[in-house]
């Protein structure tokens, strides 16, 4: 499966990365929520329209924070995405001396 980044490039997911999106994005949809700040919601749609590649680098920030984007999936990020990958290993690291 390819995952389009924008209309410029995209990258092979394989299928347990797939299967750690779709679970982690399931899993932040379920349950019983929270009440939904319209104006928010606004705003982050049209953030979202603005900027093709935001809902991805989000779903990447936010699996990296919550610990579920795995050490090999990170390998498997072609050289060009691992800006994120190589952000959050110094943002932990900076935490851990801090």
């Amino acid at each position: 499966m390819r995952l389009a980044v924008s209309d410029r490039q995209s990258i092979l997911v394989t299928r347990d990365e797939q299967k750690l999106i779709t679970e982690f994005v399931e899993r932040a949809v379920s349950g019983e929520q929270a009440a939904m700040d319209v104006e928010a919601d606004a705003i982050i749609r049209a953030l979202f329209v603005r900027n093709p590649d935001a809902a991805y680098r989000m779903t990447m920030l936010a699996m990296s924070l919550t610990g579920q984007l795995r050490e090999e999936t990170e390998v498997t990020m072609p050289v060009r995405k691992r800006w994120l990958a190589n952000f959050m290993k110094r943002e932990q690291e900076r935490q851990l001396t801090s």
